[in-house]
């Protein structure tokens, strides 16, 4: 029992205390219910069998005065009132019998009703037949001699008969009764001596209970004083560790608060280059536009000069045929000339104009020849400039290339600008939100300083409680309240663990 806990302890003694009354109470109830079969016995079965074996006797008694009565009458009607009133009675007693044999159950009272019953038959038979002799009229005197020797002593028996069943119904009426006064005696010896058990049982129990529990009490009691103290000292160093949080909450929340203000500059300059950003996008790209319009002209110009060198390259193949043509004309020019010359004058006409076609063949010639330099310059010309047509479309097709470059890479400086510009938007409110969560911690910090006083007081207040639980205990192990007790290394906290760690290992004996 000595490790048992307070509620096994409880359950125990209440539990002993419980069986003692239940046994006190069956012990109680069976006696009484004893006791009211007696009751009811008496109150069923004798008193109503006494009172119907008193009321056939009177009836009885009554029927023999009536039928001594009717002997003596002259008259009549005296006679047949007498006889209505016998018969009244004979109802009454058939009434009382049938009662009398409903209350009765034991085999005696059956065998003395059944013997009542025989005497009562006997009786009736012999009274009727003195009634009629009487109603005759022949012989009063005789008949009633008749009823006094022979209708009375019938008479007398069931008399008897009616007697002996009141006696019989009486000594069990006794008998219940005196069954009443023992189990009433018992049952009071009983209740008394399970009423001092229960009372014994009850202090013994208390006794072992309250002085084990006290014990315990008083040990987790001094437990619980330590405690105290230790979290009264653990409760002010929380208390200023939450003030000092509390106040570099606050300080954290106001350099949050600068910090996003900061970024919300950083983030309209940064939205002001993106937007610039996208300006010279817009530029670069209408640039480019512009110097692919360029390069297609310049192509375009580039296959008009070839047309041209191919012109010029045509008009030198018909000025070399005309010079062969005006080569192969001063050559029969010659010829013919020679001709003339041969033929003399009458050749004279013919050389004339041999000498007009041969100078016109020199002039064509010549012109020929200066043309075919002119165009041999125009061609060189052309050719230079077809040449520089290409150089100038590769420059243009250069100048293409690094635009495409530069409006490639001003195309993702946009949009890393504007990335970063989400991202430095993105930053200011998750800075918006650390303030937020400063915010609140700086709150939260508050509300710590405020439940670590409120813990100080609580603290306070169980040091206090502890005191009158050891008041209560009887002040055994009580130490003051305003000496605290030595703290051992790691501080308050560790001090706590500590005993608690104690209260655990603790087990009573």
């Amino acid at each position: 029992m000595t490790r048992w806990t307070i509620r096994r302890r409880i359950t125990a003694g209440f539990g002993a205390v419980i069986l003692i009354a239940v046994g006190l109470g069956i012990f109680s109830y069976s006696r009484l219910s004893g006791i009211d079969f007696l009751a009811q016995h008496i109150h069923t079965r004798s008193l109503p069998a006494v009172q119907f074996a008193d009321g056939i006797k009177m009836i009885c008694k009554g029927s023999s005065q009536a039928v001594y009565k009717h002997i003596a009458s002259t008259d009549p009607q005296d006679q047949a009132s007498l006889e209505n009133l016998i018969k009244a009675g004979s109802v009454d007693n058939a009434v009382a019998l049938a009662g009398l044999e409903k209350v009765t159950t034991s085999p005696q009272g059956r065998d003395l009703l059944e013997k009542l019953n025989v005497t009562r038959v006997a009786y009736l038979d012999f009274r009727k037949t003195v009634l009629a002799a009487s109603r005759a009229r022949t012989n009063s005197t005789a008949v009633y001699q008749t009823a006094r020797t022979q209708m009375d002593p019938l008479c007398d028996q069931y008399l008897a008969a009616i007697e002996a069943m009141i006696d019989f119904n009486r000594t069990e009426a006794a008998q219940a009764a005196a069954g009443i006064r023992s189990a009433a005696g018992t049952a009071k010896l009983g209740i008394l001596i399970g009423l001092g058990a229960a009372m014994l049982g009850g202090l013994a129990v208390a006794f072992v209970i309250i002085r084990s529990t006290t014990r315990v009490l008083d040990h987790v009691a001094g437990v619980l004083e330590e405690g105290s103290e230790q979290t009264a000292l653990a409760s002010s160093q929380v208390l200023t560790a939450s003030q000092s949080l509390a106040d570099g909450s606050s300080q954290q929340a106001a350099s949050i608060e600068e910090t996003s203000a900061s970024l919300e500059e950083m983030s309209s300059m940064t939205q002001r280059n993106a937007e610039n950003s996208q300006k010279a996008n817009e530029l670069t790209r209408q640039a480019r536009d512009a110097a692919e319009k360029g390069a297609a002209d310049m192509q375009s110009m580039g296959t008009a000069m070839l047309a041209i060198k191919n012109s010029s390259d045509d008009i030198a193949k018909i000025i070399k045929t005309i010079d062969e043509i005006a080569f192969q004309t001063n050559i029969l020019a010659l010829n013919a000339a020679v001709e003339a010359a041969r033929a003399g004058e009458a050749g004279m006409g013919f050389a004339v104009v041999a000498e007009e076609v041969r100078s016109l063949a020199q002039r064509s010639a010549q012109a020929a020849k200066e043309t075919e330099g002119k165009i041999q310059g125009a061609i060189g010309n052309t050719s230079q400039g077809v040449q520089i047509s290409a150089k100038v479309a590769q420059t243009l097709d250069d100048i293409l290339g690094r635009i495409r470059h530069v409006d490639e890479l001003m195309a993702e400086v946009a949009t890393a600008s504007h990335e970063q510009s989400q991202g430095i938007t993105q930053v200011n409110l998750a800075v918006g939100q650390m303030d937020k969560v400063t915010q609140a911690n700086a709150a939260s910090a508050e509300e710590s300083a405020a439940a670590s006083r409120e813990l100080n007081t609580q603290a306070q207040r169980m040091e206090k409680a502890v005191g009158e639980l050891l008041a209560l205990l009887g002040g055994r192990n009580q130490r003051r309240l305003s000496e605290p007790s030595p703290l051992p290394p790691g501080g308050p906290l560790v001090a706590t663990k500590t005993s608690a760690r104690n209260a655990l290992k603790f087990s009573p004996h």
